[in-house]
């Protein structure tokens, strides 16, 4: 499909957390002025969420480069997790990124994958290196409450002992403090938290998966996954897309 030349995008971010609600719908942009897409970018939704976790510019930029393909500005929308789902199928919201249907599961269209990503198990010194998904079998795992696990829950049946936290940031300290020896993440995050020294050395990570994801599109908003398809296209073909995964 033939897209409009690129033009400067605005990613203007609300001053704090707002909830997917009627009033994230209604606004009319002025005569002239394209819509914003409405950007959903994922905010801790309990307490104990650090500096590391908010730190990355990643989700702000890849929504500004989709805007300036799409030539339209962009408001971003910070919600928990557990909500994002509700706002893109309630029409509150156009777009997420940075998930897999496997994980993100619900009534939206999807973009083709192109953010890499890894999932790791993260063992302590505690326990010997995992060398197999078996190796956990039965033992207690950190995990986050309502996040899906496919792979590890496929392979493990109810041998998938799971201890959830409502963020990864405290699954982290309880993992720290010694309440399990496993835990569940993705490998940027892992490397984050390394080297902001969150994450002490002497862990050992076994690669559970490898593979990229895409972005979730609100079948009753403002944008079609075809369009942000090709807005994909032209960001990943101009190399900035190679740029903005540095930014993670």
């Amino acid at each position: 499909m033939s897209m409009a030349a690129p033009c400067a995008a605005l990613a203007v971010p609300a001053e704090k957390p707002v909830a997917a609600s009627a009033n994230n719908s209604a606004i009319t942009p002025a005569p002239g002025v394209p819509a914003a897409i409405r950007y959903i970018r994922k905010v801790e939704d309990a307490p104990g969420e650090t500096v590391v976790s908010r730190r990355s510019g990643f989700q702000e930029a890849l929504g500004a480069a989709l805007g300036r393909q799409l030539a339209r500005p962009v408001r971003l929308m910070p919600l928990p997790r557990k909500r994002m789902m509700a706002a893109l199928e309630a029409g509150e919201g156009d777009i997420v990124c940075g998930y897999s249907p496997a994980w993100f599961q619900g009534k939206v269209d999807w973009t083709r994958p192109f953010i890499p990503t890894s999932e790791v198990l993260i063992a302590s010194r505690r326990v010997p290196a995992p060398t197999s998904l078996d190796d956990i079998r039965g033992k207690t795992v950190g995990t986050v409450l309502g996040f899906n696990y496919p792979l590890v829950q496929n392979r493990l049946g109810d041998g998938f002992v799971r201890d959830d936290a409502p963020s990864l940031e405290l699954t982290l300290r309880k993992w720290q403090a010694g309440r399990f020896d496993y835990f569940l993440a993705t490998g940027v995050t892992v490397e984050r938290q390394f080297a902001s020294g969150e994450l002490d050395a002497g862990f050992s990570q076994l690669v559970i998966s490898e593979e990229k994801t895409g972005c979730a599109v609100a079948r009753k908003g403002s944008l079609r996954a075809d369009q942000v398809n090709a807005a994909i296209d032209a960001i990943e073909k101009s190399g900035e897309l190679a740029r903005l995964l540095r930014l993670r």
